[in-house]
């Protein structure tokens, strides 16, 4: 097992259907290979790019959830 995830290995259709510790795990991998890749190369390969930002999209998506699930709660207990 990697601790980078080629563009040619599999990725996962739907991101929301995962858990965060796999999503954590996958944006790990990613931002591994795109420092590779910068390393290697001087650019990243377009579909590693492309797997960046949909992470970054759901990360963003959970944590968006996760602070509307906290205020809601914050305000019952202050009613």
């Amino acid at each position: 097992m990697s601790s980078r995830l080629d563009p040619s290995e599999s990725f996962p259709d739907d991101l929301a259907e995962l858990e965060l510790p796999e999503v954590e795990v996958l944006n790990s991998k990613v931002h591994r290979e795109l420092e590779f890749e910068y390393t290697r190369n001087g650019i990243p390969a377009m579909e590693t790019e492309f797997r960046k930002e949909e992470l970054t999209e759901e990360l963003d998506r959970r944590d968006a959830a996760a602070d509307k699930r906290e205020a809601a709660t914050d305000e019952r207990e202050t009613a």
